[in-house]
């Protein structure tokens, strides 16, 4: 490296948003009863009604549904207390998971809605993301963006100090050029609202794919 030349180091980031492709629903089942066996009963009822609303719906080559898990219904029993300390009879529970994995996103609105009309299910959290393909291509993407935004931090830097050119010396993954690391990672959110009239609405947010790279260059 030209003795006179500057050494730039820096840290470049890129982001980028995009629809989701894929949701996985997850729901529980979950009765109670007095005894083991009307605890049981009512969550294998339940869980027969959620088949009848997946079957017609599960296609693993082409969807809507392409994939879903039931778990065992599990069973467990407990005694709890009254406000004055007592120690009340056995409470029975049947409990069990079903996640829902759909590639069509546009048919979730009308199942979350028929599931919410079973009593017994809960609507957990909804996972979004990319087909793996889609995020490798998005993420390839992104960390470009991330490479651009360092090469021009860096002609910022130059330029600042009198110097008309830069040479990349190191581009590097995060840490690797003795450079503090920080997160990386892509984040998913969504929310799901309802509204009387209309039942469930789902109003997933897009997916953020974020990337950072460490570069050092020569500034002469």
């Amino acid at each position: 490296m030209d003795s006179h030349a500057v050494e730039i180091t820096v840290v470049g980031q890129g982001h980028a948003t995009f629809p989701p492709e894929r949701c996985t629903v997850h729901l529980t089942v979950r009765s109670d009863g007095r005894t083991a066996e009307s605890a049981a009963e009512p969550a294998h009822m339940l869980v027969k009604e959620l088949t009848g609303l997946i079957d017609p719906l599960f296609n693993p080559s082409d969807g809507p549904i392409d994939t879903w898990s039931l778990d065992q219904v599990r069973h467990s029993r407990n005694r709890p207390f009254n406000h004055d300390g007592e120690q009340l009879p056995y409470v029975y529970q049947a409990l069990a998971s079903i996640d829902v994995e759909f590639s069509q996103i546009d048919v979730i609105d009308a199942f979350v809605y028929a599931v919410s009309a079973l009593d017994g299910v809960d609507i957990g959290h909804f996972d979004w993301k990319l087909t793996d393909d889609s995020a490798a291509e998005k993420s390839r993407h992104v960390r470009t963006l991330a490479v651009q935004d360092a090469v021009e931090k860096a002609e910022v830097y130059a330029e600042s100090v009198g110097r008309s050119s830069i040479i990349a010396l190191a581009i590097a993954d995060p840490g690797l050029l003795g450079v503090s690391a920080s997160d990386q990672e892509y984040a998913v959110a969504a929310r799901a609202y309802k509204s009387a009239e209309d039942g469930f609405e789902l109003k997933p947010q897009a997916i953020t794919i974020r990337s950072e790279v460490h570069a050092r260059f020569a500034a002469s």
